[in-house]
Protein backbone atom coordinates (compact mmCIF):
# COMPACT_ATOMS: atom_id res chain seq x y z
CA UNK A 1 0.00 0.00 0.00
CA UNK A 2 1.13 3.52 -0.52
CA UNK A 3 2.08 5.72 2.24
CA UNK A 4 3.19 9.36 3.12
CA UNK A 5 6.36 10.31 2.44
CA UNK A 6 7.52 13.21 4.27
CA UNK A 7 10.98 14.02 2.74
CA UNK A 8 10.64 16.80 0.09
CA UNK A 9 11.76 15.69 -3.34
CA UNK A 10 13.76 17.81 -5.56
CA UNK A 11 12.30 18.66 -8.93
CA UNK A 12 13.56 19.50 -12.10
CA UNK A 13 12.21 22.80 -13.86
CA UNK A 14 12.98 20.65 -17.15
CA UNK A 15 10.67 18.34 -18.69
CA UNK A 16 11.37 14.78 -19.33
CA UNK A 17 12.79 14.40 -22.85
CA UNK A 18 10.77 11.45 -23.27
CA UNK A 19 8.03 12.77 -21.94
CA UNK A 20 8.48 15.34 -24.95
CA UNK A 21 8.61 13.18 -27.05
CA UNK A 22 5.60 10.62 -26.39
CA UNK A 23 3.54 14.05 -26.13
CA UNK A 24 4.70 15.94 -29.19
CA UNK A 25 1.91 14.10 -30.86
CA UNK A 26 -0.29 14.60 -28.58
CA UNK A 27 -0.35 18.52 -28.24
CA UNK A 28 -3.82 19.99 -28.97
CA UNK A 29 -2.23 23.30 -30.26
CA UNK A 30 0.42 24.50 -32.32
CA UNK A 31 1.61 27.83 -33.76
CA UNK A 32 -1.48 29.97 -34.74
CA UNK A 33 -0.27 30.30 -38.28
CA UNK A 34 0.09 26.29 -38.75
CA UNK A 35 -3.88 26.01 -36.89
CA UNK A 36 -4.88 28.72 -39.62
CA UNK A 37 -3.48 26.38 -42.93
CA UNK A 38 -5.29 23.19 -41.05
CA UNK A 39 -8.23 24.77 -40.93
CA UNK A 40 -7.97 26.18 -44.11
CA UNK A 41 -7.37 22.49 -45.69
CA UNK A 42 -10.62 21.06 -43.68
CA UNK A 43 -12.78 23.97 -45.32
CA UNK A 44 -11.58 22.51 -48.57
CA UNK A 45 -11.84 19.24 -47.89
CA UNK A 46 -15.35 19.47 -46.75
CA UNK A 47 -16.79 21.39 -49.19
CA UNK A 48 -15.66 18.70 -51.52
CA UNK A 49 -17.06 16.09 -49.67
CA UNK A 50 -20.35 17.89 -49.15
CA UNK A 51 -20.29 18.22 -52.52
CA UNK A 52 -19.86 14.34 -53.61
CA UNK A 53 -22.36 13.62 -50.87
CA UNK A 54 -25.55 15.87 -51.49
CA UNK A 55 -24.98 18.27 -48.67
CA UNK A 56 -25.01 15.69 -45.80
CA UNK A 57 -21.78 15.33 -43.27
CA UNK A 58 -21.56 14.51 -40.31
CA UNK A 59 -19.42 17.29 -38.13
CA UNK A 60 -17.80 15.78 -34.95
CA UNK A 61 -14.25 16.24 -33.11
CA UNK A 62 -13.23 13.45 -31.20
CA UNK A 63 -12.09 13.49 -27.92
CA UNK A 64 -8.21 13.44 -27.27
CA UNK A 65 -8.36 10.49 -25.39
CA UNK A 66 -9.95 7.45 -27.38
CA UNK A 67 -12.13 5.38 -26.17
CA UNK A 68 -11.62 1.42 -24.97
CA UNK A 69 -15.37 -0.06 -26.47
CA UNK A 70 -18.30 1.75 -27.92
CA UNK A 71 -20.41 2.72 -25.14
CA UNK A 72 -23.92 2.32 -24.22
CA UNK A 73 -25.47 5.80 -22.75
CA UNK A 74 -26.06 5.78 -19.22
CA UNK A 75 -28.92 7.53 -20.08
CA UNK A 76 -30.83 4.94 -21.66
CA UNK A 77 -30.20 2.34 -19.06
CA UNK A 78 -32.93 1.68 -16.79
CA UNK A 79 -33.41 3.80 -13.49
CA UNK A 80 -31.14 3.27 -10.60
CA UNK A 81 -28.42 1.24 -12.69
CA UNK A 82 -26.33 4.54 -14.57
CA UNK A 83 -22.70 4.48 -14.23
CA UNK A 84 -19.57 5.77 -15.17
CA UNK A 85 -17.91 5.00 -18.85
CA UNK A 86 -14.67 7.19 -18.58
CA UNK A 87 -14.56 8.81 -15.38
CA UNK A 88 -12.42 12.11 -15.37
CA UNK A 89 -12.97 15.63 -13.45
CA UNK A 90 -14.19 15.46 -10.14
CA UNK A 91 -15.65 17.52 -7.11
CA UNK A 92 -16.89 18.05 -4.02
CA UNK A 93 -20.94 19.71 -3.75
CA UNK A 94 -21.88 21.52 -0.68
CA UNK A 95 -23.92 18.69 0.27
CA UNK A 96 -20.82 16.26 0.34
CA UNK A 97 -21.59 14.53 -2.84
CA UNK A 98 -18.88 13.78 -5.60
CA UNK A 99 -19.44 14.51 -9.37
CA UNK A 100 -17.97 13.80 -11.76
CA UNK A 101 -17.57 14.69 -15.72
CA UNK A 102 -17.49 11.26 -18.14
CA UNK A 103 -16.05 12.44 -21.35
CA UNK A 104 -17.52 9.50 -23.17
CA UNK A 105 -21.25 10.04 -22.30
CA UNK A 106 -21.02 13.39 -22.33
CA UNK A 107 -22.70 13.90 -19.07
CA UNK A 108 -22.14 14.61 -15.21
CA UNK A 109 -22.88 12.11 -12.33
CA UNK A 110 -23.45 12.39 -8.79
CA UNK A 111 -22.53 9.93 -6.78
CA UNK A 112 -25.30 8.97 -4.27
CA UNK A 113 -24.83 7.95 -0.42
CA UNK A 114 -26.25 4.80 -1.02
CA UNK A 115 -23.16 4.10 -4.07
CA UNK A 116 -25.59 4.68 -6.98
CA UNK A 117 -25.01 7.45 -9.84
CA UNK A 118 -27.60 10.08 -11.11
CA UNK A 119 -27.14 11.93 -14.04
CA UNK A 120 -27.26 15.99 -13.21
CA UNK A 121 -26.35 17.12 -16.67
CA UNK A 122 -26.06 15.75 -20.11
CA UNK A 123 -28.58 13.31 -22.52
CA UNK A 124 -25.62 11.40 -23.62
CA UNK A 125 -25.86 12.72 -27.15
CA UNK A 126 -23.39 14.81 -28.37
CA UNK A 127 -23.35 17.94 -28.94
CA UNK A 128 -24.65 21.62 -27.71
CA UNK A 129 -28.64 22.48 -27.04
CA UNK A 130 -30.43 22.66 -24.04
CA UNK A 131 -29.47 26.39 -22.40
CA UNK A 132 -32.60 27.99 -20.27
CA UNK A 133 -33.82 24.35 -19.62
CA UNK A 134 -33.43 21.25 -17.32
CA UNK A 135 -29.48 20.00 -17.54
CA UNK A 136 -30.73 16.37 -17.98
CA UNK A 137 -32.28 17.59 -21.62
CA UNK A 138 -28.88 19.49 -22.44
CA UNK A 139 -26.39 18.13 -24.89
CA UNK A 140 -22.70 18.42 -23.95
CA UNK A 141 -19.44 17.46 -25.99
CA UNK A 142 -16.25 16.05 -23.98
CA UNK A 143 -17.03 17.52 -20.80
CA UNK A 144 -13.43 18.68 -18.95
CA UNK A 145 -13.47 20.35 -15.49
CA UNK A 146 -15.90 20.54 -13.20
CA UNK A 147 -16.34 22.92 -10.13
CA UNK A 148 -18.64 24.55 -7.64
CA UNK A 149 -19.06 28.31 -7.11
CA UNK A 150 -19.69 29.76 -4.13
CA UNK A 151 -23.18 29.63 -4.36
CA UNK A 152 -23.62 26.07 -5.29
CA UNK A 153 -23.67 26.74 -8.81
CA UNK A 154 -22.14 23.69 -10.81
CA UNK A 155 -19.82 25.12 -13.67
CA UNK A 156 -18.67 22.69 -16.69
CA UNK A 157 -16.16 23.07 -19.03
CA UNK A 158 -17.99 21.90 -22.29
CA UNK A 159 -14.55 22.00 -23.97
CA UNK A 160 -15.21 20.63 -27.37
CA UNK A 161 -18.47 23.54 -27.93
CA UNK A 162 -16.03 25.70 -26.37
CA UNK A 163 -18.00 27.03 -24.12
CA UNK A 164 -18.23 27.07 -19.97
CA UNK A 165 -21.93 25.53 -19.00
CA UNK A 166 -23.45 26.41 -15.79
CA UNK A 167 -25.94 24.43 -13.63
CA UNK A 168 -28.07 26.20 -10.87
CA UNK A 169 -28.85 24.78 -7.63
CA UNK A 170 -32.64 24.11 -9.66
CA UNK A 171 -31.05 21.85 -12.54
CA UNK A 172 -31.72 24.51 -14.95
CA UNK A 173 -27.98 24.83 -17.60
CA UNK A 174 -27.40 28.14 -19.03
CA UNK A 175 -23.44 29.10 -21.34
CA UNK A 176 -21.81 31.76 -18.92
CA UNK A 177 -18.47 32.04 -21.27
CA UNK A 178 -17.72 31.10 -24.79
CA UNK A 179 -18.94 31.76 -28.19
CA UNK A 180 -18.61 27.95 -29.34
CA UNK A 181 -15.31 28.59 -31.45
CA UNK A 182 -12.11 27.13 -29.80
CA UNK A 183 -9.23 28.68 -31.52
CA UNK A 184 -8.89 32.07 -31.18
CA UNK A 185 -7.22 35.07 -28.39
CA UNK A 186 -9.51 36.46 -25.64
CA UNK A 187 -8.37 40.08 -25.39
CA UNK A 188 -8.90 41.97 -22.23
CA UNK A 189 -11.86 43.40 -21.70
CA UNK A 190 -14.12 40.71 -23.97
CA UNK A 191 -17.54 40.20 -23.25
CA UNK A 192 -17.84 36.62 -21.86
CA UNK A 193 -20.13 35.42 -24.04
CA UNK A 194 -18.21 36.40 -27.33
CA UNK A 195 -14.72 35.33 -25.94
CA UNK A 196 -13.25 32.37 -28.31
CA UNK A 197 -11.93 29.41 -26.04
CA UNK A 198 -11.34 26.24 -24.96
CA UNK A 199 -12.00 25.83 -21.06
CA UNK A 200 -10.16 22.99 -19.99
CA UNK A 201 -10.76 23.69 -16.32
CA UNK A 202 -12.00 26.52 -13.96
CA UNK A 203 -11.34 27.66 -10.02
CA UNK A 204 -12.83 30.16 -7.70
CA UNK A 205 -10.10 32.50 -6.26
CA UNK A 206 -9.72 34.47 -2.84
CA UNK A 207 -11.98 37.27 -4.65
CA UNK A 208 -14.83 35.01 -5.56
CA UNK A 209 -14.28 35.48 -9.21
CA UNK A 210 -13.96 32.42 -11.95
CA UNK A 211 -10.51 31.75 -13.49
CA UNK A 212 -10.36 29.74 -16.36
CA UNK A 213 -7.58 27.67 -17.97
CA UNK A 214 -7.78 27.59 -21.80
CA UNK A 215 -4.71 26.41 -23.05
CA UNK A 216 -2.52 29.36 -24.20
CA UNK A 217 -3.83 31.62 -21.51
CA UNK A 218 -5.42 31.99 -18.28
CA UNK A 219 -8.40 34.26 -17.71
CA UNK A 220 -10.01 35.69 -14.62
CA UNK A 221 -13.96 36.17 -15.43
CA UNK A 222 -14.80 39.59 -13.96
CA UNK A 223 -17.58 40.54 -11.90
CA UNK A 224 -19.12 42.92 -14.87
CA UNK A 225 -19.13 39.65 -17.19
CA UNK A 226 -15.62 40.62 -18.75
CA UNK A 227 -12.35 38.48 -19.56
CA UNK A 228 -9.04 39.48 -18.20
CA UNK A 229 -6.01 37.67 -18.66
CA UNK A 230 -4.19 36.81 -15.52
CA UNK A 231 -1.00 34.36 -17.62
CA UNK A 232 -0.54 33.86 -21.44
CA UNK A 233 1.24 35.95 -24.30
CA UNK A 234 -0.15 36.25 -27.56
CA UNK A 235 3.26 35.67 -29.99
CA UNK A 236 4.56 33.32 -32.08
CA UNK A 237 6.37 31.37 -28.90
CA UNK A 238 3.51 29.61 -28.84
CA UNK A 239 5.23 26.16 -27.65
CA UNK A 240 7.65 26.05 -24.26
CA UNK A 241 7.76 27.97 -20.95
CA UNK A 242 9.05 31.07 -21.03
CA UNK A 243 8.94 34.47 -19.13
CA UNK A 244 9.57 33.06 -15.44
CA UNK A 245 10.42 35.46 -13.19
CA UNK A 246 8.32 38.06 -15.10
CA UNK A 247 5.03 39.61 -15.39
CA UNK A 248 2.84 36.29 -15.88
CA UNK A 249 0.67 38.58 -18.80
CA UNK A 250 3.82 38.11 -20.60
CA UNK A 251 5.08 34.72 -20.20
CA UNK A 252 3.98 31.14 -21.28
CA UNK A 253 0.79 29.40 -20.13
CA UNK A 254 2.48 26.03 -21.52
CA UNK A 255 -1.16 24.93 -22.45
CA UNK A 256 -3.28 25.54 -18.90
CA UNK A 257 -5.56 22.64 -18.36
CA UNK A 258 -5.53 22.78 -14.36
CA UNK A 259 -6.20 25.28 -12.17
CA UNK A 260 -5.55 25.75 -7.86
CA UNK A 261 -5.11 28.70 -5.49
CA UNK A 262 -3.14 27.78 -2.25
CA UNK A 263 -4.27 29.98 0.94
CA UNK A 264 -1.77 32.90 0.37
CA UNK A 265 -3.39 33.44 -2.53
CA UNK A 266 -0.57 31.80 -5.02
CA UNK A 267 -2.32 30.30 -8.17
CA UNK A 268 -1.09 26.74 -9.19
CA UNK A 269 -1.07 26.03 -12.94
CA UNK A 270 -0.71 23.11 -14.63
CA UNK A 271 0.89 23.15 -18.34
CA UNK A 272 0.20 19.86 -20.55
CA UNK A 273 2.37 20.75 -22.93
CA UNK A 274 5.64 20.54 -21.01
CA UNK A 275 4.47 19.15 -17.85
CA UNK A 276 4.89 22.23 -16.45
CA UNK A 277 3.65 22.85 -12.57
CA UNK A 278 4.03 26.88 -12.95
CA UNK A 279 2.74 29.58 -9.97
CA UNK A 280 1.48 32.95 -10.53
CA UNK A 281 2.37 35.18 -7.20
CA UNK A 282 -0.50 37.89 -5.92
CA UNK A 283 2.02 40.31 -7.62
CA UNK A 284 1.29 38.53 -11.09
CA UNK A 285 4.75 37.31 -11.00
CA UNK A 286 5.46 34.09 -13.05
CA UNK A 287 7.25 30.96 -11.20
CA UNK A 288 8.41 27.31 -12.15
CA UNK A 289 7.87 25.16 -9.31
CA UNK A 290 8.68 21.86 -11.05
CA UNK A 291 7.29 19.35 -13.27
CA UNK A 292 4.11 16.45 -12.84
CA UNK A 293 2.16 14.75 -15.68
CA UNK A 294 -1.36 14.63 -14.70
CA UNK A 295 -3.41 12.32 -16.95
CA UNK A 296 -6.68 14.26 -17.31
CA UNK A 297 -7.71 17.57 -16.89
CA UNK A 298 -8.51 19.81 -13.75
CA UNK A 299 -5.28 17.88 -12.09
CA UNK A 300 -4.91 20.14 -9.09
CA UNK A 301 -7.49 21.18 -6.38
CA UNK A 302 -7.16 22.93 -3.28
CA UNK A 303 -6.76 21.01 0.54
CA UNK A 304 -8.46 21.92 3.30
CA UNK A 305 -5.37 23.00 5.11
CA UNK A 306 -4.88 25.57 1.94
CA UNK A 307 -2.18 23.52 0.35
CA UNK A 308 -2.78 22.64 -3.46
CA UNK A 309 -2.49 18.64 -4.20
CA UNK A 310 -1.71 18.07 -7.84
CA UNK A 311 -2.62 14.28 -9.55
CA UNK A 312 0.36 12.84 -10.97
CA UNK A 313 0.72 9.96 -13.79
CA UNK A 314 1.26 8.17 -10.34
CA UNK A 315 1.03 9.53 -7.48
CA UNK A 316 -0.36 12.65 -5.81
CA UNK A 317 1.60 15.62 -5.11
CA UNK A 318 1.76 18.38 -2.82
CA UNK A 319 2.41 21.82 -4.56
CA UNK A 320 4.24 24.78 -2.30
CA UNK A 321 6.10 27.86 -3.24
CA UNK A 322 9.21 25.75 -2.56
CA UNK A 323 8.59 22.84 -4.80
CA UNK A 324 6.55 19.44 -5.12
CA UNK A 325 6.83 16.80 -2.45
CA UNK A 326 4.72 13.16 -3.15
CA UNK A 327 2.41 12.52 -0.58
CA UNK A 328 0.60 9.51 -2.61
CA UNK A 329 2.75 6.97 -5.17
CA UNK A 330 1.12 4.39 -6.73
CA UNK A 331 2.88 0.96 -7.79
CA UNK A 332 3.07 1.10 -11.39
CA UNK A 333 1.73 -0.63 -14.17
CA UNK A 334 3.38 -3.96 -13.74
CA UNK A 335 3.56 -3.60 -9.76
CA UNK A 336 1.51 -5.44 -7.55
CA UNK A 337 -2.24 -3.85 -8.24
CA UNK A 338 -3.79 -1.46 -6.04
CA UNK A 339 -7.44 -2.32 -4.42
CA UNK A 340 -7.41 -4.68 -7.31
CA UNK A 341 -6.37 -2.35 -10.16
CA UNK A 342 -3.39 -2.95 -12.56
CA UNK A 343 -1.70 0.21 -13.08
CA UNK A 344 -4.20 2.56 -11.32
CA UNK A 345 -3.09 6.18 -12.56
CA UNK A 346 -5.65 8.99 -11.53
CA UNK A 347 -7.19 10.58 -13.85
CA UNK A 348 -9.37 12.85 -11.61
CA UNK A 349 -9.39 14.08 -8.08
CA UNK A 350 -11.04 16.18 -5.61
CA UNK A 351 -11.13 16.60 -2.09
CA UNK A 352 -13.80 17.28 0.92
CA UNK A 353 -13.79 19.82 3.60
CA UNK A 354 -13.09 17.01 6.14
CA UNK A 355 -9.92 15.60 4.05
CA UNK A 356 -11.73 12.77 2.24
CA UNK A 357 -9.73 12.33 -1.25
CA UNK A 358 -11.22 10.71 -4.10
CA UNK A 359 -9.52 9.75 -7.46
CA UNK A 360 -10.43 8.21 -10.16
CA UNK A 361 -9.33 5.98 -13.34
CA UNK A 362 -10.42 4.64 -16.65
CA UNK A 363 -9.91 1.46 -18.37
CA UNK A 364 -8.08 2.85 -22.02
CA UNK A 365 -6.22 5.38 -20.71
CA UNK A 366 -2.81 3.03 -21.27
CA UNK A 367 -2.40 1.98 -17.80
CA UNK A 368 -5.50 0.79 -16.23
CA UNK A 369 -7.04 -2.43 -16.54
CA UNK A 370 -10.48 -1.18 -15.05
CA UNK A 371 -12.26 2.06 -14.19
CA UNK A 372 -12.28 2.99 -11.09
CA UNK A 373 -12.87 5.25 -8.12
CA UNK A 374 -11.12 5.06 -4.82
CA UNK A 375 -11.21 7.77 -1.45
CA UNK A 376 -8.76 7.67 1.29
CA UNK A 377 -8.41 10.66 3.72
CA UNK A 378 -5.38 13.27 3.85
CA UNK A 379 -4.35 12.20 6.44
CA UNK A 380 -4.20 8.37 6.04
CA UNK A 381 -3.62 7.53 2.05
CA UNK A 382 -2.19 4.18 3.38
CA UNK A 383 -5.89 3.16 3.87
CA UNK A 384 -7.86 3.62 0.89
CA UNK A 385 -11.08 2.24 -0.10
CA UNK A 386 -12.41 0.86 -3.10
CA UNK A 387 -16.13 3.16 -3.57
CA UNK A 388 -16.43 1.49 -7.48
CA UNK A 389 -15.12 -0.45 -10.00
CA UNK A 390 -16.38 -0.83 -13.86
CA UNK A 391 -16.42 -5.05 -13.00
CA UNK A 392 -18.36 -4.97 -9.78
CA UNK A 393 -21.59 -6.45 -10.13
Amino acid sequence: MPGVITAQREVSVLPDPELLIREARRRRRRRWSFIAGIVAVVVCVTAAIIGLSGGHVATHRPPQRLAPSPPVSPSSAPSGTVQPQRPGSLAVGSNGHLYMADDLSNQILERLPNGTFEVVAGNGTTGFSGDGGAATNAELNHPAGVTFGPDGTLYIADEMNGRIRAVSTAGIITTVAGNGHQIGWVPDGTPALEASLSPAAMTFGPDGLMYVAAQSEVLRLNADGTFTRVLGENSNQYEGVYGIGGPAVDASADDANGLAFDAAGNLYVAGFANKSILMVDPEGVLHQIGSAYPRGTSGLVTAPDGSVLAMGELSVDRLTPQGIQTVIAFPGTNAVSYLGITGFSPDGIAVAADGSLYLDTYYGNGFADESALVAMNISSPQSPSLLWNSNQK
